[in-house]
């Protein structure tokens, strides 16, 4: 696979939730945000301390656009809430391998990284693409300059429509570790998955991700 999953985006690691999503079926989404194409959605169980976050949109790409996107680390700032790094640790073969990323916090909370391992999916019969990320925070040594976050775990999923649409949708839950203001965690999961995906869909727009064909995708 090209590049590093950008999967910290995985990276929307920063937008303050918490608790696995297994534990979050109890209740229904609730649609929070609906703008530009972009929905944003959350529920929370009696045991989750933060929500947890799902955005969806439609995009008229290719699967193979998403996919490179989501695999060149050195692009993720353009488009990423929050992220000022992200690469690869170790990439065993094009479907699965370990990524570091780190985001920036305002003042005076401390920045925070985290350590994940991705694994990417292709369905051969419906040809839905899934990457599911779970952070591994004792991989590598912590950094002294960051507060690395104990638990997240993440799923992007590229669905693909009729007329070269493809449905995005992005699901996220994490702990980010150490003590976060109330005030930094609302705001982030308000704005962060808004924010992400809509660099996205900027994003995507780029030639070098318009022209993408990526061998091991396949197109529906």
């Amino acid at each position: 696979m090209p590049g590093s999953f950008r999967y910290c985006t995985v990276l929307l690691w920063f937008v303050f939730i918490g608790i696995s999503p297994a534990t979050a079926q109890k209740t229904s989404w609730k649609c929070v945000k609906n703008k530009d194409g972009i929905q944003v959605y959350s529920k929370k169980s009696d045991s989750a301390k933060y929500k947890i976050i799902k955005t969806t949109t439609i995009l008229k790409t290719s699967l193979s656009a998403l996919v490179l996107l989501i695999t060149d680390p050195p692009d993720q700032h353009n488009w990423v809430y929050m992220n000022k790094k992200s690469e690869i640790l170790e990439k065993k073969n094009p479907f699965t391998w370990v990524v570091y990323c780190q985001s920036h916090l305002p003042w005076p909370v401390t920045d925070r990284d985290v350590v994940s391992r991705v694994v990417l999916v292709q369905d051969s019969v419906t040809k839905i693409i899934t990457v599911s990320g779970e952070a591994i925070p004792r991989f590598s040594p912590d950094d002294p300059d960051h507060v690395r976050i104990p638990f997240a775990k993440s799923q992007w999923r590229f669905i693909p429509l009729n007329d070269s649409n493809v449905d995005v949708e992005f699901t996220l839950a994490l702990d980010v570790g150490g003590n976060i203001p109330h005030w930094l965690a609302n705001m982030a999961a308000a704005k962060g998955p808004f924010q992400t995906l809509l660099g996205l869909k900027k994003e995507i727009k780029r030639k070098k991700y318009s022209k993408a064909h990526l061998s091991f995708i396949k197109e529906p």
